[in-house]
């Protein structure tokens, strides 16, 4: 399966939909908004039928997400 994470950035993240979005340069520039699910206290979302960790699509500023 093709690596998605390369030209994948997170424009959003809704905390009380438990929501990303999702902009993917490999996908014609298109966004998508992708489920988040909490996994063994750790924030994930779906996209592109694999799940990865919203925190390491993030900054340190973003806290929240951080383990």
């Amino acid at each position: 399966m093709e690596d998605f994470t390369k030209g994948m950035t997170l424009l959003g993240i809704n905390y009380a939909l438990k929501l990303v979005q999702v902009f993917s340069n490999r996908s014609a520039g298109r966004s998508y908004n992708c489920p988040m699910k909490m996994i063994d206290g750790e924030w994930y979302f779906h996209f592109k039928k694999q799940m990865f960790k919203v925190a390491d699509f993030t900054t340190e500023l973003t806290s929240i997400f951080k383990g």
